[in-house]
């Protein structure tokens, strides 16, 4: 695979954790990219945690008819050739449209995905192409610069972590995401973490294995991506295959487990936990000063 990335590339993933490829959508594709969203299916879902929702429109085969600029990019050897290689399988990811929506509604909850933190206990990938500007304020992928490495002090930490038992560990962490503090990263002799503030147009790849999370972002700010995951079975030898046929039978598997989640939704009464908004919720422009109630979550209307 080390044909997929240039050899300065491939040195700054395995030192870094991450790699951040700029200018990978020019101008002239971010137009077309964004001129493709009003095409999608009404198909957005919302989860929200703390303050912050995370809005996601899957690019199956269906999105994707009806969107040509995007799947020009997301079924290109550029676009996945460098996801293949950081992932270190040949195997498509799972590929969504993703707004982070900051400071959607007022609450003392916490967003679990602004503290520090590893995805599982093996390498996995994710990727964001940034088809807006995002500065500081907008909260950016934050990365611990280094932490993919499994030094002897991440491995001590992790060890100590192992004997805690799940009563004494948060949800998260013991369903195996372990939570990284400031005095963690310290005992790990790692660095602070480090928020990538990018341009539109630019690819950010990294090992989730390495401490990562969402940046504090001032108040209400927005971030629309193409956001792509990759977690593969550690134990399974095999390099994978690149297969078309079983990337369309995964995604048909993420439908249907959303349409299981609905129909017990609907038979409990409880809302999902990926619950359907309207599109234009996602993809408006403007905010409107009206707050809408929705099933004891507070949710600022967008409008288009």
């Amino acid at each position: 695979m080390s044909g997929l990335l240039s050899k300065e590339q491939r040195s700054a993933f395995h030192r870094d954790g991450f790699i951040i490829l700029e200018n990978f959508a020019p101008a002239d594709t971010l137009a077309r990219l964004n001129a493709d969203l009003n095409s999608l299916p009404d198909d957005a879902r919302q989860m929200v945690q703390g303050d912050t929702f995370t809005q996601r429109i899957l690019l199956d085969e269906v999105a994707l008819t009806h969107t040509p600029a995007l799947r020009d990019v997301v079924t290109s050897k550029r676009f996945l050739d460098p996801i293949y290689y950081c992932g270190a399988k040949w195997h498509r990811p799972i590929v969504y449209l993703q707004r982070i929506v900051n400071g959607g509604q007022d609450t003392k909850q916490n967003d679990p995905q602004k503290t520090m933190h590893s995805d599982s206990f093996h390498p996995s990938i994710k990727a964001w192409l940034f088809l807006e500007d995002v500065p500081l304020e907008k909260g950016p992928f934050t990365y611990v610069r280094g932490s993919n490495q499994l030094t002897r002090k991440r491995l001590a930490w992790e060890y100590r972590q192992s004997i805690l038992g799940p009563d004494k560990m948060n949800t998260y962490a013991a369903r195996g995401s372990l939570r990284a503090f400031p005095d963690d990263l310290a005992a790990m002799g790692l660095p602070a973490p480090e928020s990538l503030a990018v341009k539109a147009g630019t690819l950010v790849i990294a090992n989730t294995n390495g401490f990562h999370g969402r940046g504090q972002a001032e108040g209400y700010q927005t971030r629309l991506e193409i956001w792509a995951y990759g977690r593969y079975n550690p134990f399974n030898p095999f390099p994978g295959i690149a297969s078309g046929l079983l990337h369309r039978l995964e995604n048909s598997i993420v439908q249907a487990f959303y349409r299981h989640k609905d129909k017990v939704a609907a038979r409990t009464g409880k809302r999902p936990s990926w619950y359907r908004i309207p599109k234009e919720d996602m993809l408006g422009k403007t905010v409107t000063p009206s707050l809408k109630q929705d099933q004891g979550h507070t949710r600022q209307k967008m409008s288009p």
